[in-house]
């Protein structure tokens, strides 16, 4: 399964290298030729590809994330954004039509982008995207809607704990064992059932116990709040 192929990465990866190459190979195991994640802090926006190397110096060079409707969209906290080169016509800056021109001379013309909300006024944008637009792909795109946030979510999450990519606030939060128990098994990629079965108690208990730790923690997702406990090394 991707996602757990995903989880199991991102747990054994340490440097942005590692990181890109769980990320190739989640979104070749999707279906999709690249995948890109885009994070947004206190200092530089940090970029994890596989896209093309002149095309991502390319990208900053031109100061297209300024411009960019993924970045817009993340920004502005919804779900998930399909998109292609063709609806780029639709977008009322020429810059904007412009971006997606030269990133189809990449090869970079369809695509699924997942907006994340960080907190402390960070976001990010997850994107897997294909050089072929196909109705079987797009087909594909929506019926998996649910797993590729699911996947951008928890890239995210790991990323900004592992990486240092958002923001300076690395300090522990009091949590209870069983919830950083709950938390560790949930960054693990185990469902609340799962979870439920290792620890000896109910599916219900469990969620008890990640709502609290959430709430704790000041997150607005569970993904959020695993970022923030690896961060703060309330688990490991």
């Amino acid at each position: 399964m991707a996602y757990q192929e995903l989880v199991d990465g991102l747990h054994s990866s340490v440097g942005e290298i590692e990181f890109r190459r769980v990320g190739q190979r989640v979104a070749e195991s999707m279906g999709f030729r690249y995948f890109a994640y885009l994070g947004f802090g206190d200092a530089d926006p940090v970029l994890i590809s596989s896209y093309p190397k002149r095309w991502s110096e390319h990208y900053f060079a031109e100061g297209y994330q300024d411009v960019d409707p993924v970045v817009a969209f993340a920004k502005g906290k919804r779900s998930t954004m399909q998109w292609t080169r063709e609806a780029a016509r639709q977008f009322p800056l020429r810059a904007q039509k412009r971006l997606f021109d030269d990133a189809d001379e990449f090869g970079i013309r369809h695509g699924v982008s997942v907006a994340i909300a960080g907190g402390f006024n960070r976001f990010a944008a997850f994107t897997f995207a294909v050089d072929e637009v196909s109705t079987a792909h797009g087909k594909m795109v929506t019926e998996a809607n649910d797993i590729v946030q699911l996947i951008g979510l928890t890239f995210h999450a790991h990323a900004d704990a592992k990486l240092a990519l958002g923001s300076s606030r690395n300090e522990a939060v009091p949590l209870t064992q069983r919830e950083r128990e709950c938390l560790a098994w949930a960054s693990r990629g185990k469902s609340m059932e799962a979870t439920a079965m290792i620890l000896g108690i109910t599916p219900r208990a469990v969620k008890f116990h990640l709502d609290n730790a959430r709430a704790s923690l000041g997150a607005e997702t569970l993904p959020q709040a695993v970022a923030i406990a690896l961060r703060g090394r309330n688990i490991s």
